[in-house]
């Protein structure tokens, strides 16, 4: 019985020190005068800028400009590397590294595609042919640009300049990634040659109203109009097999026997061509900007 009062009493002995000393940090209006005459002030509490503030001040959110740097670096962990340009207009890998079989500058079918320029080495086409390879630093973590040789050849039935189009080799299922920062303005179903199925990925890239980004030889889409993508990250579809529907497919002469010359094909467009918009971006959706 002594026990269980003792127990009681140490019990509401803690309750009135913890509401004493609820009153002294919180200082309510209605307590100032006992507080003053006890000699007690208000408990304040600094947080990193000397000014009694608490932790809701908008001075302990991060600034815009600390959240760039934030976003910036959490990019540089995760991007893809570059993998050409065109103007101001970066292009990233839309395979990671881990993935990329090959890297295959060509020729554009339409002379709407636009140049692109890099700075990957250049693979030398007759010894990646003999030796059905080409290097590529499949671990690569750091470095802005791909760590891998690129093949730049020719294709006798297009005029149309070299290094229009990218073929980026992958097996058939791989994620593919959006190569440019910008919106998604058309995701379409088409018919290659007129008798393959395949789907075109349509992105005008930020600060390039006159450029439409253009990905096909996929499938399973994870993007629709509208959405916004970053390079390099977001992820788009997965590589299409093309190969089952296709022979030659020219990736494939430069790659190891039983690894295939899947990929991604990526183009860059210039919308004010001759009927472009009216051909290529029928249904697409208008980018404010």
């Amino acid at each position: 019985m002594v026990k269980q009062v003792l127990m009681w009493l140490a019990l509401i002995a803690l309750a009135l020190v913890a509401a004493i000393t609820a009153v002294v940090v919180i200082k309510p209006d209605f307590a100032q005068p006992v507080l003053e005459r006890l000699g007690l002030q208000a408990v304040e509490f600094e947080f990193g800028n000397g000014d009694g503030v608490f932790a809701d001040s908008d001075d302990m959110l991060p600034t815009d400009e600390e959240e760039a740097a934030e976003h910036e670096e959490w990019l540089r962990q995760h991007r893809t590397p570059l993998i050409a340009r065109i103007g101001d207009v970066e292009f990233r890998s839309p395979i990671a590294p881990a993935d990329l079989t090959g890297v295959l500058f060509h020729q554009a079918s339409y002379d709407y595609a636009l140049v692109f320029t890099t700075e990957l080495p250049e693979a030398n086409p007759e010894k990646a042919l003999e030796k059905r390879n080409t290097r590529i630093n499949h671990d690569q973590e750091e470095g802005e640009w791909l760590d891998a040789e690129a093949l730049h050849i020719w294709r006798t039935t297009d005029t149309t300049p070299m290094d229009t189009s990218i073929d980026v080799g992958a097996p058939a299922g791989t994620i593919v990634r959006s190569p440019v920062t910008g919106t998604v303005v058309l995701v379409k179903d088409y018919m290659l040659y007129d008798e393959v199925p395949d789907i075109r990925i349509h992105i005008q890239p930020d600060g390039a109203p006159n450029m439409d980004c253009v990905l096909i030889h996929t499938q399973d889409p994870l993007v629709s109009a509208g959405d916004r993508v970053e390079a390099g990250v977001t992820e788009i579809s997965h590589v299409r097999d093309i190969q089952k529907d296709l022979i030659d497919v020219q990736l494939s002469f430069f790659t190891p026997e039983g690894v295939g010359g899947n990929h991604t094909h990526v183009q860059a467009n210039d919308v004010n061509a001759k009927g472009y918009r009216k051909e290529r971006l029928d249904g697409a959706i208008k980018v404010e900007e």
